[in-house]
């Protein structure tokens, strides 16, 4: 990334793959009958769409890829999704991707070559600093999961042909 727009532009993306992939759990959520957590799914893809739309217009197109590949760090990463999750968890886990993009914009800022990408860097890092603290006090403002959250007395059968 050699100037803001690319940066910017990365960044609206970052926001856009993370309201599709919130948006894409909040539909297996429902189809799990865990309606509670499809909700704040839904609530989280809302929310990521609202930051993409933050951005200029001027930024322009956005990059069909990402410099940093498939590990996009707004993206809800798979194998910590659990069907029996709460809430909490949802928003717990958009906390952590919150907090991975901030270190994310925090290294952009401190180690590109490029003067202006280091300035709007900076500025994302402020911007992504109030997305923390808004999705930590989201997390905590939710009922707080039992111990035995993810106990199933009726576990999916998986095997085909029983």
């Amino acid at each position: 990334m050699k100037t803001s727009a690319d940066l910017l532009s990365v960044a609206r993306l970052m926001e856009e793959r993370s309201a599709e992939r919130y948006r894409e759990l909040a539909e297996a959520f429902e189809i799990s009958c865990n309606l509670d957590t499809a909700e704040a799914f839904r609530m989280l893809a809302e929310g990521e769409d609202r930051h993409a739309a933050d951005f200029p217009a001027l930024v322009g197109d956005a990059p069909r890829t990402i410099p940093w590949g498939e590990d996009d760090p707004e993206i809800a990463d798979p194998g910590a999704v659990h069907y029996l999750m709460h809430p909490w968890h949802a928003v717990d886990l958009a906390l952590c991707h919150e907090q991975e993009t901030l270190a994310l914009f925090t290294l952009v800022a401190e180690k590109s070559p490029h003067a202006e990408v280091r300035a709007e860097a900076a500025r994302l890092v402020e911007r992504e600093t109030r997305h923390v603290e808004e999705m930590r006090a989201l997390r905590d403002a939710q009922d707080i999961p039992p111990e035995d959250w993810e106990d199933d007395d009726d576990p999916p059968n998986w095997e085909a042909g029983d």
